[in-house]
């Protein structure tokens, strides 16, 4: 009546690879394009203007969601499809700009916390 060791192995790997990589990354880096066009970012917990925020703040916001969402769809899609050590190369070297320019808008963000317009 359990599951073989094999099937939940697999059903894990699935669910981190289409759900988190594909689903959860792609999303996000879509609204990361989505607010970058708008000029504004959802901040739930602001009071002012309906939890918006518009600015320098929200470009670094999308840029985050942008950034982080690519870097979640390498990471967790697209790294496992590949076999050779010189693409996998590659792609850790397309990665780390993403990462980098992930963690620099969120630093951006977080000192930036309370002027948030």
């Amino acid at each position: 009546m359990s599951e073989n060791p094999g099937q939940k192995k697999s059903s894990r790997r699935a669910l981190k690879q289409y759900v988190l990589g594909l689903g959860i990354g792609c999303a996000a880096a879509v609204y990361g394009v989505v607010a970058l066009a708008m000029g504004e970012t959802f901040l739930p917990g602001l009071k002012a203007q309906g939890h918006m925020v518009t600015g320098r703040s929200s470009t670094a916001m999308a840029l985050a969601y942008l950034l982080g969402g690519l870097y979640v769809v390498l990471r967790l899609f697209v790294e496992p499809r590949l076999g050779s050590k010189g693409a996998r190369g590659r792609l850790y070297a397309a990665q780390l700009p993403l990462l980098v320019g992930f963690i620099i808008a969120l630093i951006y963000v977080l000192m930036h916390v309370g002027a948030v317009q």
